[in-house]
């Protein structure tokens, strides 16, 4: 029995590009993570931070290890979140 399917080229793109996104996302994580590590290990003592405000400047400790770990894990948790969005997108497009 012959049956018609339709391959939808745009829905096959959509697939392939949020697979490359998530890798890239992915990638960005390990990278992420890594340096959090490093912060942790005071190899980063060489960098100050400064935060200047229109109000007020604020000065952290010298070599806060804190400040740099937060510094380096907010892109990998922003990207962890991004990271499921396109896991979440990738199974509706797959579901349509």
């Amino acid at each position: 029995m012959n049956t018609f399917s339709t391959i939808d080229p745009a829905k096959n793109l959509a697939e392939v590009s949020i697979r490359i996104l998530q890798v890239f996302s992915a990638i960005l994580i390990c990278i992420s993570g890594y340096m959090v590590y490093l912060a942790y290990l005071d190899i980063m003592t060489d960098w100050n931070l400064s935060f200047q405000f229109s109000f007020f400047d604020y000065y952290p400790e010298e070599n806060s290890r804190i400040w740099h770990m937060i510094f380096f894990a907010i892109p990998g948790i922003l990207s962890l979140m991004g990271f499921f969005v396109l896991s979440y997108l990738g199974k509706v497009i797959k579901s349509e």
